[in-house]
């Protein structure tokens, strides 16, 4: 099955023919002013889309590059933070002297 590169869903075959055509349609509706600057920003706007696409990519191969959440040890990270806050909250031999 051989599928043309122009091709969009709504449209059929798209060419060169219907391209100039839908261009000419453009610059009578706009104005020949108006034309470049519609252009530019249809294409600031397809840059965005590109830099969020690229961004979004990023961090999904980022987050996919990571070890799984299973592989980690949360038993042990617990014992230390528990440790921590025992520590923290028992007052050393210093502090004592410099509470009284």
């Amino acid at each position: 099955m051989n599928i043309p590169s122009h091709t969009l869903a709504f449209l059929g075959n798209f060419g060169g023919g219907e391209m100039i055509l839908i261009f000419l349609i453009v610059l009578l509706l706009f104005g020949a002013k108006k034309v470049p600057e519609l252009f530019r920003s249809l294409g600031k706007g397809v840059n965005e889309f590109r830099k969020a696409k690229n961004e979004w990519e990023h961090d999904i191969n980022e987050v996919m590059s990571q070890e799984p959440l299973e592989d980690h040890d949360f038993s042990e990270s617990e014992q230390k933070s528990e440790k921590k806050k025992s520590e923290e909250s028992v007052p050393q031999e210093g502090e004592k002297q410099a509470a009284s």
